[in-house]
C-alpha cells in the first residue's frame, strides 16, 4: 500500500507546474489520509488530473513533462501514457463532431493521413515513367529533324561514374546534390568507408571513381546496355542561382576555387565591370549578380561554359543514354531512397538526411526574386540556353511566353551547330 500511495504522490507531483504545485498538493493531502485501497488511490489521482486539464495544462510532448520538477524522461513517458489514454475517449469525441475547419487533425499525429508505402511506391513508379515518357517524347522530337541528335556528348563519357561491383552507372550534374553522390558511389566501391568520412575535397578530387569513358569500345557499350543507370536534375533557373552563390558570392569557397572558376571570375570581370580596380582585375573576387547574369546571356561564352552552370542535357545525354531512374533535387531524400531501394544498395549506405547535407537551395519565390535585376533580352536568353533542360525534365520556366517557340528553335539550332 505504502509503495502504490508513493507513486501516485509521485505522478501527482509530475502533474503540477510549479505555478499549481500548491493546489494540486493540498487536493492530494485532503485524500490522502481517507484512502485505505489502491481504488481510493487511483480515484484521487484522476481528481488530480481533471482539475489539471481544467487549469489547462497541457503537456505537448515528453521534453515537457520532464521539465516539471526535474522528472526523468522515463517519468515523462509513464505521465504522457497515462494522461493520453484518460483522454482518448474526450479527443475521439472532439474530433467526431468537429467543424470542416478544425484542426484536431494537424493536432494530434495519430489522426494523420498516412500514405500506405505500396500506394506511395506506385505513385513513384507512376511519376518515373511519366519523366521517361516525356524524355522519349522530346528526344524523337529531336531526332526526327536531326539525325545525330541521339549521339553521346564527350562530357557525358566523362560525367558517368561506373560502379561494376553493383553493375549501376551514376551520371553525375554538378549542383544538383552530386558530393552526396559521389560520397555514396565511393563507399559502394569500399564498405569500409562512411558518408562523415568523406570531405567535399576527397569526393570531387580523389574518389577514385571510374568514368565512362575509362573503357574501351564494346565495354562501353555492354555497360550502357547492361547496366542500371540513373542521374537527378534540379531547375535550370535554381541551378544558376546555386551556381552563383555557391562559387562567387561565397568568398570563402570562392579562394579556394579551382584555378579554372577562378579565371571565369576574372574574365566576367574584365567583360561586364564599369572602371575595375586593379585589385578586382587580379583577384576577381565580388563578381555581381548583375554581372554574372550578362555573363549567362553572353551568347559568345555559351560554348564556353563550366560544367557548374552547362546545359544538363550536355552532360547526361538523356537522347543517348537510357536512363532507369531520373530523380529530382527538390525532393532529394524521399526520390533517393526510393531509388536506392531499387538499385538494391540501401543495405549497403542511405543518402543523408538534410541535417547532414548542404545544398544551395533557392525556392521558386527566390528565385523569380533575384531575376527581377535580369532585363528582357537577358530572360529571353537564359529561356534559349536551357529550353531543352526546361522541356526534356518538366520544369516550368516562370519567364517563358511568347519566346517559348523561338527559344527552342535557337537551342536546337545551337546543339545543331556545335
Amino acid at each position: 500500500m505504502v509503495a502504490w500511495m508513493d507513486r501516485v504522490t509521485a505522478l501527482c507531483i509530475n502533474v503540477s507546474c510549479v505555478k499549481h504545485e500548491k493546489l494540486t498538493m493540498m487536493v492530494w493531502q485532503m485524500f490522502k489520509k481517507k484512502c485505505k485501497s489502491i481504488t481510493c488511490i487511483v480515484m484521487v489521482a484522476t481528481i488530480v488530473f481533471v482539475l489539471h486539464n481544467l487549469m489547462d495544462l497541457t503537456l505537448n510532448d515528453k521534453d515537457s513533462a520532464a521539465k516539471f520538477k526535474g522528472q526523468s524522461k522515463r517519468q515523462a513517458d509513464f505521465l504522457l501514457g497515462a494522461k493520453f489514454n484518460m483522454n482518448e475517449q474526450h479527443e475521439d469525441h472532439q474530433n467526431n463532431h468537429s467543424t470542416p475547419h478544425s484542426t484536431h487533425a494537424e493536432e494530434h499525429p495519430t489522426n494523420k493521413t498516412i500514405v500506405p508505402e505500396n500506394e506511395r511506391l506506385q505513385q513513384f513508379e507512376q511519376e518515373q515513367k511519366r519523366r521517361k515518357d516525356l524524355i522519349q517524347t522530346v528526344c524523337e522530337e529531336r531526332r526526327a529533324k536531326h539525325a545525330h541528335a541521339t549521339e553521346l556528348y564527350d562530357d557525358t563519357q566523362r560525367h558517368i561514374y561506373v560502379v561494376d561491383k553493383y553493375k549501376l552507372m551514376f551520371c553525375y550534374i554538378p549542383k544538383v546534390g552530386c558530393s552526396n553522390w559521389k560520397r555514396i558511389l565511393m563507399i559502394l566501391e569500399d564498405h569500409s568507408r562512411t558518408i562523415d568520412d568523406i570531405d567535399s575535397r576527397e569526393a570531387h578530387a580523389r574518389n577514385k571513381l571510374k568514368v565512362l569513358r575509362y573503357y574501351p569500345g564494346k565495354q562501353l557499350e555492354n555497360r550502357l546496355k547492361n547496366y542500371r543507370k540513373f542521374m537527378f536534375v534540379r531547375h535550370p533557373l535554381s541551378r544558376i542561382v546555386s551556381a552563383y552563390k555557391n562559387k562567387y558570392a561565397d568568398l570563402s569557397v570562392f579562394r579556394v576555387a579551382p584555378r579554372e572558376l577562378r579565371q571565369y571570375a576574372l574574365r566576367i570581370m574584365k567583360k561586364y565591370r564599369k572602371k575595375p580596380t586593379k585589385r578586382e582585375l587580379t583577384t576577381g573576387e565580388n563578381i555581381t549578380w548583375s554581372e554574372w547574369l550578362q555573363y549567362i546571356a553572353d551568347p559568345t561564352e555559351q560554348k564556353k561554359f563550366d560544367r557548374h552552370w552547362k546545359e544538363m542535357y550536355k552532360l547526361c545525354s538523356p537522347c543517348a543514354v537510357d536512363y532507369d531512374y531520373i530523380g529530382k533535387l527538390e525532393n532529394i531524400k524521399e526520390e533517393a531512397d526510393f531509388i536506392m531501394d531499387k538499385l538494391d544498395i540501401s543495405h549497403v549506405v542511405r543518402y543523408p538526411d538534410k541535417a547532414n547535407s548542404h545544398p544551395t537551395n533557392t525556392s521558386m519565390g527566390g528565385i523569380e526574386e533575384k531575376f527581377k535585376e535580369a532585363t528582357k533580352y537577358q530572360l529571353k536568353r537564359i529561356s534559349e540556353i536551357y529550353a531543352l533542360d526546361f522541356r526534356l525534365f518538366g520544369y516550368t520556366n516562370p519567364f517563358l511566353n511568347s519566346h517559348e517557340d523561338t527559344g527552342i528553335k535557337d537551342t536546337i539550332r545551337n546543339y545543331t551547330e556545335q
